[in-house]
């Protein structure tokens, strides 16, 4: 009975969690070289991460990027790896947002907002040119993932689970020219 009650509520709970998604991937190889560009989807539906940002909370986005060498029925041949991290903290006296743009811990850019559509938008629209370097691989056998962690989500106010995308993975294609 208490296993039914207990997977009843732990159904529900992640039903009203916010599914946040990684949409339109692409990965453009030119002269050696690989852009990225993607969109994550649904990661303010949820008030929590909205309410987290006005507090004055450093809040970050986590995005996991990897460019690798699809070999079927065998292990992928990894080539590189990278860690973006955008995070946002909230300044009440001057009631900006300051987003810090960090890759693989080395900071990019600092921005402000006063506007938290524009930020949101900033936040999860990531376009990184000349991301990867593939040197002379030949692109059209490698794929690119990405993954998002967004922030930690509380299960009966006891549990932690993070709240993130699954992977989601593209070809890499060359540029028209």
């Amino acid at each position: 009975m208490r296993a039914i009650l207990f997977s009843l509520i732990f159904s529900a709970v992640a039903a009203a969690a916010p599914n946040p998604t990684i949409e339109n991937l692409s990965a453009i190889a030119v002269n050696g070289k690989v852009s990225v560009r993607f969109a994550l989807a649904g990661a303010f539906a949820d008030s929590e991460m909205v309410e987290a940002l006005q507090s004055g909370l450093p809040t970050t986005v986590t995005y996991y990027l990897e460019i690798f060498r699809d070999r079927p029925n065998w292990f992928d041949d990894s080539i590189d790896e990278a860690r973006v991290e955008v995070i946002c903290t909230f300044n009440s006296v001057t009631r900006e947002y300051l987003l810090n743009y960090r890759r693989d811990r080395r900071l990019i850019r600092s921005e402000t907002f006063s506007d938290l559509a524009q930020l949101e938008r900033r936040m999860t629209h990531i376009e990184e040119i000349d991301f990867f370097d593939i040197g002379r691989r030949r692109p059209y056998k490698l794929k690119v993932r990405v993954r998002a962690e967004l922030m930690r989500g509380w299960l009966m106010y006891v549990i932690p689970w993070e709240v993130a995308t699954r992977w989601r993975e593209t070809r890499v294609r060359t540029a028209a020219p």
